[in-house]
């Protein structure tokens, strides 16, 4: 069933479950990053920022930060330090051309509709920007981060604080009501309905299912979704 929306000046969209496949993260990136990690820091020992990651792991959590960095891969924290050094050891993934990003084909063909209207399309992911980035600069349809204005991660706050959605609105100058959120997740989509936002929640057929009763909009792929 198509939803679709008038007054829609800005789009915000989630990553996984939305525009890319939960099973790419869960399958692909974690699994990697968990297996590079050790070698990652010891290759990586000298540099500034790694340094300061672990820091930051040992300032939230006593005991070894490698060990402590290796369970919160496995319980998806979604915690900065951790995202952040996921993004870096993705980044070496994606250069040596093990790892190639996924992104639906109705979500590259609706998004570059979008963008081709000249509506500014924003990225809000629990992954780093730089993995953001990373993920959309190596599809199958090449390098699209052209496609986004900007992106926002944890930095701006948790997904499900609906505070963090008044921040992003006023980042990107927009009221909320003129924004439209898209996600998979229950939470998120609440949350930025809490303080306006239009919303549409993401039921992929194989990936989430959908909801009865559920007080919003909810659509199976970008095909179903228009703004007038």
């Amino acid at each position: 069933m198509k939803v679709s929306f008038n007054s829609v000046k800005a789009v915000l969209t989630d990553i996984e479950g939305t525009t890319s496949s939960i099973s790419f993260v869960k399958d692909v990136l974690f699994p990697y990053s968990k297996k590079h990690l050790k070698d990652f820091v010891q290759k990586h020992e000298g540099d500034p920022q790694v340094r300061r990651i672990l820091k930051e792991v040992e300032s939230l959590e006593a005991g070894d930060p490698l060990e402590v960095l290796l369970r919160w891969i496995d319980e998806d924290k979604k915690i900065t330090p951790l995202k952040e050094i996921q993004g870096l050891i993705w980044e070496e993934g994606y250069k040596k051309g093990e790892i190639k990003g996924h992104i639906y084909e109705d979500a590259y063909r609706k998004l570059k509709e979008w963008h081709e209207r000249g509506i500014p399309i924003y990225v809000y992911s629990s992954g780093s920007v730089k993995a953001q980035k990373l993920l959309f600069g190596h599809t199958p349809y090449g390098d699209i981060n052209y496609l986004f204005s900007g992106y926002f991660d944890t930095k701006i706050g948790s997904k499900k604080d609906p505070e963090s959605y008044r921040r992003i609105a006023k980042e990107i100058g927009f009221k909320p009501e003129e924004i439209l959120f898209l996600s998979d997740n229950v939470d998120e989509v609440k949350s930025a309905s809490e303080v306006g936002m239009k919303v549409v929640r993401f039921a992929r057929e194989g990936e989430n299912e959908y909801l009865e009763n559920f007080p919003f909009p909810q659509v199976r792929s970008f095909e179903d979704l228009e703004i007038l």
